[in-house]
């Protein structure tokens, strides 16, 4: 519990509606077992009325708490009447006198608690959604092109090289974004995998995709070079044979467009401010002294403090002018 937040927020023009809870809580010797019950009597924006706070549930209930001022010289004997329409306190009522007879729920204990609306839950408060448009440049599909090269392998001076299309391992263009795809269905393909690496010799593999095993029907290898990440050293080669049966990349970008992508989030917020499950003011805990009336319409309990039920006077020691004659005499 915090009362800090509170103090700062009822030290401004406008601070928000004070909201006020209650709990009563039973004992597990006189009434059975340990069962709290929150309850308040105010408004709520959820369907069900109820209030959410520090995640606990409280319900809707038709009550009135009056008599909680301190008057000079005792403390309060608050009356808390609540309504009994539906018979909920009556069945509680109940069941707590078949475990001691004409209880009556007397030594229970209720809890008043008092926070600030801008404290509560966002659960309490209507689901906003909010959309984001970010924008981002792309490779224009207008430009993209999908190229096949039909690779075969020749011997060349006792050297083993790639022919793409028919042509002696020669050096290609491509722009990030399209697709190339490297048909290695030939037989002459057997044993020559062909890769794709950087000039460095290190093995490149992002939007490359192998089908298939070299020299055989359906054997592929399908680079997309992805904009705008993809390269500019790279190069094509065989795993086995090295640099030698390939040749080098020219990466080039395309053309480029715009696109939009927006974003929807659903979600829950306090509007009056941070949802805080410690901020409250002191807690007033009192025991149920006695049932007052009961009704069909409503249930009425006298409560007391756990001070005043044990007969303990705060300060426990006074001071009268018997034992000290002195006191409210002026001394120079």
């Amino acid at each position: 519990m915090s009362t800090a937040p509170i103090i700062t927020d009822l030290q401004k023009i406008n601070p928000s509606a004070i909201i006020e809870l209650f709990t009563l809580t039973t004992d597990a010797t006189l009434h059975g077992s340990a069962q709290t019950y929150r309850f308040h009597n105010g408004t709520s924006l959820n369907a069900n009325g109820d209030i959410i706070w520090a995640g606990n549930q409280y319900l809707k209930m038709p009550i009135q708490a009056e008599g909680f001022a301190f008057q000079k010289g005792q403390l309060p004997r608050p009356t808390l009447t609540i309504s009994n329409a539906l018979g909920t306190i009556t069945a509680i009522l109940l069941n707590v006198n078949q475990v001691t007879t004409g209880n009556d729920l007397t030594g229970a204990t209720v809890t008043r608690i008092r926070t600030l609306a801008r404290y509560l839950d966002a659960v309490n408060f209507p689901t906003t959604t909010t959309s984001t448009t970010t924008t981002e440049t792309i490779a224009d599909p207008a430009d993209a092109e999908t190229v096949t090269y039909t690779v075969t392998v020749q011997n060349v001076g006792g050297v083993n090289i790639f022919l793409l299309n028919g042509v002696n391992n020669p050096v290609i263009t491509m722009k990030r974004g399209s697709t190339y795809i490297f048909d290695q269905s030939d037989s002459s393909n057997s044993g020559h995998p062909l890769r794709i690496k950087q000039n460095s010799g290190a093995s490149y593999s992002t939007g490359v995709t192998v089908a298939g095993t070299q020299g055989s029907a359906g054997s592929s290898v399908t680079f997309q070079p992805p904009y705008p990440d993809a390269p500019s050293d790279l190069r094509y080669y065989c795993t086995v044979h090295g640099n030698a049966m390939g040749n080098t990349i020219t990466m080039n970008d395309p053309n480029t467009t715009t696109q939009d992508t927006t974003t929807t989030t659903t979600q829950q917020v306090n509007p009056l401010g941070t949802p805080d499950p410690t901020a409250e003011f002191p807690q007033e805990i009192y025991k149920i002294d006695r049932k007052s009336s009961e009704n069909r319409e409503v249930v009425q309990f006298e409560l007391a403090a756990v001070f005043d039920l044990a007969g303990i006077r705060a300060p426990k020691r006074q001071c009268t002018r018997t034992e000290f004659p002195s006191i409210g005499t002026f001394i120079a």
